[in-house]
C-alpha cells in the first residue's frame, strides 16, 4: 500500500468536500465534517490546511462563488 503525499491528501479533502456539499449542502455537510472528529485527528488538520488563513468573508466568498457555478 503506497504512502499518501500531501497534495494527492489535500486533493482527497477537496474532492471529498466537493461530493458532501453536493450531496447534503453546506450546512449538513460542515455539521456532518464537525460530527467526525470533534476537534480532533488528521481531518480536522486538513480541513485548516485548506481554508488556510482565509477570513470569514474569504470562505464566504469562495463557497458562494462555487454555489453560483453549481447546476
Amino acid at each position: 500500500m503506497s504512502t499518501t503525499t500531501e497534495m494527492e491528501a489535500t486533493n482527497l479533502v477537496r474532492e471529498g468536500w466537493k461530493m458532501l456539499v453536493e450531496q447534503l449542502g453546506l450546512q449538513k455537510a460542515t455539521q456532518f465534517v464537525m460530527l467526525l472528529e470533534r476537534g480532533k485527528g488528521d481531518s480536522v488538520q486538513e480541513i485548516h490546511d485548506y481554508w488556510a488563513d482565509a477570513s470569514i468573508d474569504e470562505i464566504h466568498h469562495r463557497v458562494t462563488a462555487w454555489k453560483s457555478k453549481q447546476p
